[in-house]
């Protein structure tokens, strides 16, 4: 669905992207990842024109983008920012609408469309349609920003630190929000951040940047298991690589079911679609060798043994 290749972007002697090559398979949740300044958000601006490219090409569903119209471009490219920037002086409603009315839809299809993302962003409608932004939260306001995005039913999403200015309450909330909503509409999606912990809760594919440079790009599992230098091991948590490996694999991945259990056992429940990570937080907290796994319904539904997460393969 994207493609660069060899491109680069100078301001004025400065490189600030640096002959990169980077495809983004349809479907995608793509994030770019690494310190502040080593040219993620250049990358991503660079695929909507809003910032132009000094070298290399560029292509979406392979057209050129210096062949295609900058405005039509970015009515078919949803684009999500940390600030929201949605217009203070105009409804919620009006705000979603934006690129549905640029695109010359009929004025019933624009309020069934906000409506349907309202209800899928989880903000009712009667109450939220004819709010101005001043009256959201931070929470309410970016999934505000995250529908108006979507608004076009456009194939391609770019999101820049869109969570990033939240309490970490309402950031995981979001991030889970995003997770379900591609799980229905599979965008292909690029992602800027700078927090490795959401980067390896959301991506599909890691690509870390330095220095204008893409260092390793790979799932978040291989990224973990087999960082490509220091830089990399150390933004991927140096020393606790192994607890945010654990994050990424569930409990049910290594549970014994009561059937092949030697006894069900008592003490702190953990779900099946729960976490390593968190298995082992609750094993520490309560000094504990095995925990219960229950389903969504609080039905013990098998076993899980420290020594499963100590000889879990590679």
């Amino acid at each position: 669905m994207i493609e660069l290749n060899n491109v680069s972007k100078l301001f004025d002697q400065t490189r600030a992207v640096d002959d990169i090559c980077l495809t983004v398979q349809t479907g995608e949740l793509c994030v770019l990842v690494g310190t502040s300044g080593c040219g993620k958000s250049t990358t991503l601006r660079m695929i909507n024109r809003l910032i132009a490219h000094s070298a290399g090409s560029i292509r979406i569903d392979g057209r050129d983008i210096e062949r295609i119209d900058p405005q039509q471009l970015r009515r078919g490219i949803g684009y999500a920012i940390q600030s929201t920037g949605l217009f203070p002086h105009w409804t919620v409603a009006r705000n979603i609408a934006v690129v549905p009315r640029l695109l010359g839809w009929s004025a019933a299809r624009i309020r069934q469309r906000v409506e349907e993302l309202l209800q899928l962003l989880e903000l009712a409608p009667a109450e939220f349609a004819d709010k101005y932004p001043s009256q959201l939260s931070g929470g309410q306001a970016q999934r505000v920003g995250v529908a108006r995005a979507l608004a076009g039913d456009p194939d391609i999403l770019l999101m820049d630190e869109p969570f990033g200015a939240l309490d970490p309450i309402t950031r995981e909330s979001l991030q889970n929000e995003l997770l379900r909503i591609q799980s229905q509409v599979r965008k292909t999606i690029v992602f800027v951040t700078h927090d490795m912990d959401e980067a390896l809760k959301l991506a599909n594919r890691i690509v870390v940047m330095d220095k204008g440079r893409i260092v390793q790009q790979d799932s978040p599992q291989a990224l973990l298991a087999n960082p490509a230098n220091a830089f990399v091991e150390n933004l991927l948590g140096g020393q606790e690589r192994g607890l945010k490996q654990a994050g990424l694999l569930r409990v049910a991945a290594l549970m014994q079911t009561l059937a092949t259990a030697a006894a069900a056992v008592d003490g702190p429940r953990i779900k099946a679609t729960d976490t390593l990570r968190q298995a082992l937080s609750l094993m520490l907290w309560h000094r504990c060798s095995s925990l219960p796994v229950v389903d969504e319904q609080g039905q013990q539904i098998g076993v899980l043994q420290l020594d499963a997460l100590m000889s879990r393969p590679e």
